[in-house]
């Protein structure tokens, strides 16, 4: 049996010649099997584009321990004594899973033996190719219509390709992180859209999500599956948007929000309930206030360049903000400081 995926070898008598022990990872094909005759020991095989004569690790008496606590998410170490190499493997998981079972098996001497030759395995004349991870789509001349889109990717870009309606195909790219539908003409997504369990990044930015009220059940998406859980960027700059959803202060991992070029007038007075968010970028737009919400904030980065805060007094938008002035701050922090040094 063979399985492709990346593997990293460590050689652990590295450290202590003070040499860095930790190798780097490589596509490659991990195979077990025997060699032509009766006697012969079960081998593990790794090979790579660098090493396609591939190297052997005895198994019997050789293996000192196999680390599967991460077998489900497609990660193992076997752990050899001769040569003290540890083999880390990350691949499907249900390869994984059937490799250590013939493993198992192949130990216990409880498959046969000519479906176990190693030349059944090294038959292959070259390296499976590495998974497409990355695919950038930048015209609508260069959409894949037809062929779709790798299963395997992590990151997909389609900028500047005049869609309309979301590609319901998007939503079979079960290890999607990172969705860029910026610049086309998108004005919803799917609610389905939640059940991708890997996405981290939407970028949205330059197109047409303002036509849809804030209160139609086609912003949903914002607040379903996986998404509140895991989102950490989400740009909706420039998409004539007037309010933002309330859905939006749901999500929990936020840590990037940018909203800037819309028409928007006022900010959700839940926005401070995103508390891991760390840049809020919302200027050019016509923001006269900002909720009190705000002040639970712990923003590394606010942009709020070229609203119209200049439009109303002080006192108005002090009521509004409910957040103390410059001044008290400064006294409050005086008092507190000499609170500390009576303590002390």
């Amino acid at each position: 049996m063979k399985i492709v995926g990346n593997v990293e070898i460590c050689n652990r008598l590295l450290p202590s010649l003070n040499i860095a022990g930790k190798g780097r990872s490589q596509w490659s094909s991990v195979g077990i099997g025997k060699l032509h005759g009766k006697d012969s020991e079960l081998f593990i095989l790794h090979q790579s584009a660098q090493n396609k004569l591939g190297t052997r690790y005895k198994v019997k008496n050789n293996i000192e321990q196999v680390f599967t606590r991460f077998v489900n998410e497609g990660k193992a170490t076997i752990r050899f004594k001769s040569p003290p190499h540890d083999l880390c493997i990350k691949c499907d998981s249900l390869q994984l899973k059937l490799f250590l079972r013939t493993l198992k098996l192949g130990l216990e001497n409880k498959i046969p033996a000519k479906t176990l030759l190693l030349s059944n395995i090294t038959s292959t004349s070259r390296m499976p190719s590495a998974p497409k991870t990355k695919l950038a789509v930048l015209s609508r001349a260069d959409y894949p219509i037809l062929e779709g889109f790798p299963r395997t990717l992590h990151t997909l870009k389609i900028n500047c390709a005049e869609q309309k309606i979301f590609d319901t195909r998007i939503l079979k790219l079960q290890s999607l992180k990172l969705l860029d539908l910026c610049n086309n003409e998108i004005t919803w997504l799917p609610e389905e859209i939640g059940l991708l369990p890997s996405l981290e990044c939407l970028h949205l930015a330059g197109n047409k999500f303002g036509q849809v009220p804030v209160n139609d059940k086609r912003w949903n998406w914002i607040s379903g599956g996986s998404i509140v859980k895991k989102l950490q960027v989400l740009d909706l700059s420039n998409n004539e948007l007037i309010v933002l959803p309330k859905q939006l202060c749901k999500l929990k991992k936020l840590e990037t929000l940018k909203v800037e070029k819309n028409n928007l007038i006022k900010l959700p007075p839940g926005i401070g309930n995103l508390s891991k968010l760390r840049t809020l970028a919302a200027g050019h737009n016509k923001l006269q206030y900002l909720p009190g919400s705000v002040k639970r904030l712990r923003l590394d980065l606010l942009d709020l360049t070229y609203n119209t805060f200049d439009s109303i007094t002080d006192e108005q938008l002090a009521n509004n903000l409910s957040v103390p002035s410059l001044l008290e701050c400064a006294g409050r922090r005086v008092i507190k400081s000499r609170s500390v040094v009576r303590l002390e």
